[in-house]
């Protein structure tokens, strides 16, 4: 069976205030990993970040 797994697995605040996420996105068979691809984005002061992971909402919250 595929399984896909999206972790939040990268972090970083530039100085201006922007927060640069990197998701992970895994595909495994049987618990082994066959596939990895990654998504990154930048969540800028100012911008909606209601709907992103806990750890990046409470850093934009303490950033922003």
């Amino acid at each position: 069976m595929l399984v896909e797994n999206k972790i939040v697995d990268k972090i970083e605040v530039l100085e201006n205030g922007c927060v640069q996420v990197r998701t992970r996105f895994d595909i495994s068979k049987d618990n082994v990993a066959i596939a990895s691809s990654f998504d990154r984005k930048v969540i800028n002061p100012g911008d909606d970040f209601s709907q992103e992971d806990e750890k990046v909402k409470s850093i934009c919250s303490t950033v922003h």
